[in-house]
């Protein structure tokens, strides 16, 4: 076989692996290469080394994650590097904390198709800021299938701040949903997450 031959042959298997690797339609949302968008409506691009405070929403990948900051201060929200760890992250502080006066965070598609969320990794669900999570965190996800209403909500488990995380792994409540957002009870103030897996193949 030629060598020119070979190489065409080479490059079709590597298709066809990454056909097989890479569900169709899946979606990663990892917040590096997005844009970022503040409440001033300046713009940014993560890039696992910058950290954006004041963050108004964020899309990557057809999808919206908004905040909804009653005040606007620069602390409640951010999107980038904000653990110093080379690896682009949201993170917020809720208004039931000391630090924010973040109320909720929503994840819509922009073309406002449905949607199955089928895991996320939760970096931080802490009452205490900057440290460890004490258990008594009340931190929720909701499902949406109208993208208005919540159809299910499940509490979210506590998390100490920063890396390591968490994957939570999601039910078939989060299948075929318009939007999902995440609230907190009494005695959470940090949050913070990094990848969502979107669409993936059972």
């Amino acid at each position: 076989m030629k060598a020119t031959s070979k190489i065409i042959v080479k490059l079709c298997l590597s298709v066809a692996l990454l056909a097989v690797a890479v569900p169709a339609g899946a979606v990663q949302i990892n917040f590096t290469g997005g844009t970022v968008v503040l409440a001033d409506s300046s713009t940014g691009t993560t890039n696992n080394s910058l950290n954006f405070s004041n963050v108004a929403y964020y899309d990557e990948g057809g999808f919206r994650l908004r905040f909804i900051d009653q005040s606007a201060t620069s602390f409640s929200s951010y999107i980038g590097d904000y653990y110093n760890a080379s690896n682009d992250v949201i993170h917020g502080h809720w208004a039931t904390g000391d630090y924010g006066t973040l109320t909720k965070i929503l994840v819509t598609k922009l073309d406002g198709s449905a949607f199955d969320l089928n895991y996320f990794v939760l970096t931080s669900n802490t009452e205490v800021g900057g440290s460890l999570a004490t258990g008594n965190e009340q931190a929720y996800i909701h499902a949406s299938t109208d993208g208005v209403s919540s159809n299910y909500f499940e509490t979210l488990p506590a998390e100490n701040w920063g890396f390591p995380a968490t994957q939570v792994f999601l039910g078939s409540q989060f299948d075929d949903i318009k939007a999902f957002w995440f609230t907190s009870g009494p005695r959470v103030d940090c949050f913070g997450m990094d990848n969502f897996y979107i669409d993936e193949e059972a």
